[in-house]
């Protein structure tokens, strides 16, 4: 039986919670599984990313020129600088894919917490 994503999660606001989505998706449940460890593979690619970008992405003026500073300065704020720029973007992109694979976790717990409350009152099965 496929199971909805819990209301409340699938996006996070810039706070740390979790903001309301409006959407949801139907999931197998044991397809929870695989799908958490896929956006663990991608929290692992995304985490090195943001790693690089904090420590290597940043440039200096390569020929000591006014033109050089300029363009290095326009270069490193947009790449890292904050508000619309690619760090503050990777960062909300694994913000996002934390959101979902805590969803999916959840619920899987609640699913299977209602499969062995079911259990329990069917006397242990047919």
């Amino acid at each position: 039986m496929p199971l909805s994503s819990p209301s409340g999660y699938g996006s996070s606001d810039p706070s740390g919670g979790h903001a309301l989505s409006g959407q949801s998706v139907q999931v197998e449940p044991s397809a929870i599984p695989n799908l958490v460890s896929a956006l663990q593979s991608s929290l692992d690619s995304v985490g090195l990313q943001i790693e690089h970008a904090i420590t290597e992405l940043r440039i200096r003026p390569w020929a000591g020129d006014p033109v050089s500073s300029t363009a290095a300065d326009e270069f490193n704020q947009r790449s890292i600088g904050g508000g619309d720029d690619a760090l503050t973007a990777l960062c909300g992109y694994r913000d996002q894919l934390q959101a979902a694979a805590e969803s999916l976790r959840l619920a899987r717990s609640q699913y299977e917490r209602i499969e062995d409350d079911n259990v329990a009152l069917m006397g242990g099965g047919c």
